[in-house]
């Protein structure tokens, strides 16, 4: 690589590699900061010690698989199949973690690892051109722009920032390494997607190098197309209240992340003014929305590809900001210092998810229920899904993602393919099957002592078609289309939360021919004893819950069932865990009714004191009561539910 090569891509000249580096080894640490991005995943790097060693002698584990590629790296090696584990790879997020040894211990080795690594894979894997490719072949390539982006502007600048002055980053090395990085951003600025959350991590990775690498020849105009792509795309990415258009818990901040980013960065490097007013406003929003659905614990709903261990106190202390130091402060001092939220439960009244929560304590009791759109990416079937924690545990959680069903030919893809249907969610199956892709709608009312939401789904169910879709497989992630078999049927889910202790949930099915209906509950772990014929509760030392039903609906448990396949939980991205699932049903009727108590309690439940659960109708109303503690509970559930 010549000096020459690089000046012809450069605004500023160098007389030589060494003036080159030497400018850099003096701007690129400043420019950078402490900017550094939680990895995109779902697979990487937990960056252990033994993980570390492993990656100087090429010996790679991410989640939990690993692959010994000896003295030669395969820049296209997966361990099993799923494309996912090269996607991280060849995003080099594992990289940072050897940076942060150089920098920790000033030992070279991992600097020099680092180094070869780079090169190896610069050397090895020249521009791709995607032109005419299948979208597979596209991501075996490593140059799907969400990798180049992932890699080149979330990951290398972290790493060339600590170990640019080290002795193992000589100038022929760096050389090589900065026409690399104008490659690839010259690779987005052509190639990135041009909608979903990928197009704007890649534009505003494309925004993220235009600051860093501001010498760049095509840096003023990679930036300023970077701001006027991602103002284009602000409402597609986003509800008009905040919320991503994609309906996950966890691709919430994978949406807002990308514009955050482009927006820290350049303020960092005081060029903010480069955003419009409306842009600012629009992450601002985001940025409560990501505080008003997190749990108690940080982690998040479980919905659209997200999994329950999935925890946001990191983010939320980045958007302090956006937010304000003294509702930050609030959150993450567990209510001793700062200010309150100005909201306890909070309904998006575009998305349509309502969150209750009676308070900001990290023991609160807390649900939130979708009610929402089916979503713009990463979309499973979970309309009218249910969450619960209570006193510092997540008590009814949704199954959450295994695996990306994007590695057609596999053999575990039907059991990936479980995970996205209504069955891995807490909400309802109509004659054993899944709910069609849809949007469902609700409403949510708010007081001092109660919560009410009303959700209602009337898109059918049906069974996955045998054949693959090649553009749901690029554009939204899904293997197929369904086919619709029950239609004019309609699930309606009321959820009424009499704070700060207990909540009804009524499930009211409706159809034009004798149907069956499902209810079914998920939780994370643990286990769950059945008491009587219309009682379960959990069995957890801290914090429990207890679940009574009223119609005598037929109850079943699974865990870790193969056959059916029920009983399942995925904490996190590629990992398989039993944990029960409550079944109810009933049948044989055009109208069939669930109704539920779901009833917290702190510690192990004493069955001498269980709540006792009970229904009468007055002047044509039913009336729930809840006795408890000495004392009773009365709901009316008319036309506006209410509290007597």
């Amino acid at each position: 690589m010549t000096i020459s090569k690089i000046n012809a891509i450069s605004s500023k000249p160098f007389a030589h590699k060494e003036d080159l580096l030497a400018f850099y080894r003096k701007e690129l640490p400043q420019r950078v900061g402490d900017f550094r991005l939680d990895e995109v995943g779902p697979i990487m790097s937990v960056g252990s010690q033994e993980e570390i060693e492993g990656y100087l002698v090429n010996r790679f584990s991410f989640n939990g698989l690993t692959m010994d590629m000896g003295d030669t790296i395969d820049w296209y090696g997966t361990p099993n199949g799923d494309l996912e584990w090269n996607g991280g790879f060849v995003r080099h997020g594992h990289m940072m973690y050897m940076a942060d040894a150089y920098e920790k211990s000033g030992d070279e080795k991992y600097a020099a690892a680092i180094v070869n690594q780079m090169l190896d894979y610069i050397r090895k894997m020249p521009v791709y051109n995607p032109e005419g490719k299948p979208y597979l072949t596209y991501k075996q390539s490593t140059w799907r722009p969400f990798e180049v982006a992932g890699r080149a502007a979330e990951n290398w600048p972290v790493v060339l920032a600590k170990i640019i002055n080290s002795k193992s980053m000589t100038a022929d090395a760096f050389t090589e390494i900065f026409y690399s990085i104008y490659e690839h951003a010259q690779f987005l600025s052509v190639h990135h997607w041009r909608n979903g959350n990928h197009a704007c991590l890649e534009t505003a990775g494309l925004g993220v190098m235009s600051v860093f690498y501001k010498e760049l020849k095509d840096a003023a105009r990679w930036r300023t197309y970077a701001v006027d792509f991602l103002m284009t795309m602000l409402d597609e990415q986003f509800h008009a209240d905040g919320y991503t258009q994609e309906m996950s818990g966890a691709y919430h901040w994978i949406a807002m992340r990308n514009f955050f980013a482009f927006y820290d960065v350049a303020l960092h490097n005081h060029v903010e003014n480069i955003f419009p007013e409306k842009y600012i406003a629009y992450i601002q929003k985001a940025a409560f929305a990501e505080l008003y659905q997190q749990k108690p614990d940080f982690s998040l709903p479980v919905t659209n590809d997200s999994n329950v261990t999935t925890q946001h106190k990191a983010q939320l202390k980045k958007l302090t900001h956006l937010l304000g130091k003294d509702v930050v402060a609030y959150r993450l001092s567990n209510t001793a210092q700062g200010t309150k939220p100005v909201h306890n439960s909070y309904f998006f009244d575009a998305a349509h998810v309502g969150i209750m929560r009676s308070d900001w304590h990290d023991d609160a009791v807390y649900a939130s229920f979708d009610m929402g759109r089916w979503g713009t990416n990463h979309m499973n079937e979970d309309q009218l899904g249910l969450e619960v924690s209570a006193y510092g545990r997540n008590l009814l959680v949704n199954c959450g993602r295994w695996r990306y069903t994007t590695s057609p030919g596999v053999s575990w893809l039907d059991k990936a393919q479980y995970f996205k249907t209504t069955a891995a969610y807490n909400s309802l199956l109509c004659d054993n099957l899944c709910q069609m892709p849809a949007d469902a709608n609700g409403s949510m009312q708010i007081t001092e002592h109660f919560d009410y939401a009303k959700g209602v789904f009337d898109g059918g169910y049906g069974f996955e078609s045998a054949e693959t879709n090649e553009a749901l497989l690029k554009e939204k992630g899904l293997t197929s289309a369904k086919i619709c078999t029950v239609d004019h049927t309609t699930h309606t889910r009321e959820v009424f939360f009499a704070k700060p202790d207990f909540f009804i949930v009524r499930d009211t099915l409706k159809s034009d021919a004798p149907r069956s209906a499902t209810q079914i509950w998920h939780m994370a772990q643990g286990s769950v004893t059945q008491h009587g014929t219309a009682c379960v509760y959990s069995n957890f030392e801290d914090a429990n819950f207890v679940m009574m039903q009223l119609n005598a609906p037929k109850a079943e448990l699974f865990q870790g069932s193969e056959e059916p396949f029920k009983g399942w939980n995925c904490p996190k991205y590629d990992c398989l865990v039993a944990a029960p699932e409550l079944n109810f049903t009933l049948s044989g009727k055009e109208t069939l009714v669930f109704e539920t108590l779901i009833f917290p309690v702190r510690g192990k439940v004493d069955v001498s004191a269980l709540p006792v659960f009970e229904k009468s109708v007055q002047e044509k109303e039913d009336i729930y009561s809840v006795k408890y503690a000495g004392k009773t509970v009365r709901i009316s559930a008319g036309a506006q539910w209410k509290l007597l």
